[in-house]
């Protein structure tokens, strides 16, 4: 049995299981960056959707139509992995304020901020062509919607409305399509935050 470089064809071919190492290597690392460049373009245009829908608000103009539509785009990010976990989680808790909820005995929860989605009649209207919401906001287990929109005067209410908050993070997630490894450690990224 021999062992080393013997001869030329050797020695060329660990040359070239190096340069195949390193392009794997180079196609991992173009990998996790363009992820993080679609990650970045995606935020960056959620944003801007935001505050282009949010700076109508102040005026008689309805924004409901609209923010829905923006949800339902969202949650598609979410779904698809245009999104990190950890923003698509932050964007939830801020859609609690703004969505209406049916509690585990599909009982109406009224949106916290907008008008047209305080009535079951209108939020039914407005969510007719969006099964993706229906979907995500239906809460199966038990949870107090006062705690979870209660303002917050101290330490105590903070961390009580945290807790209710993160439930309907944790539930909507849930409710939406994403792969199963996406949801393995999501309740463990929930309580981190």
């Amino acid at each position: 049995m021999e062992s080393g470089v013997n001869n030329f064809k050797d020695l060329a071919e660990i040359i070239s299981y190096c340069v195949t190492a390193i392009s794997l290597l180079g196609l991992w690392a173009t990998y996790i960056f363009s992820q993080k460049q679609i990650h970045f373009a995606t935020m960056e245009k959620c944003v801007s959707n935001f505050k282009e829908i949010t700076k109508w608000s102040g005026l008689q103009s309805d924004i409901s139509p609209a923010y829905i539509e923006f949800v339902s785009e969202e949650f598609f990010y979410f779904e698809n992995g245009y999104l990190p976990l950890e923003v698509s989680i932050e964007w939830i808790d801020g859609m609690i304020d703004y969505l209406p909820f049916y509690d585990k005995n599909k009982v109406f929860v009224k949106s916290n901020r907008l008008d047209s989605l305080k009535s079951q009649e209108q939020a039914i209207r407005l969510l007719r062509d969006y099964p993706r919401i229906r979907k995500a906001i239906q809460m199966h287990g038990e949870i107090d919607f006062e705690i979870a929109q209660i303002s917050i005067e101290n330490e105590s209410d903070r961390e009580k409305r945290k807790q209710k908050r993160d439930k309907i993070i944790y539930t909507v997630i849930i409710n939406l399509n994403i792969s199963w490894w996406r949801k393995i450690n999501l309740k463990k990224i929930i309580a981190n935050r």
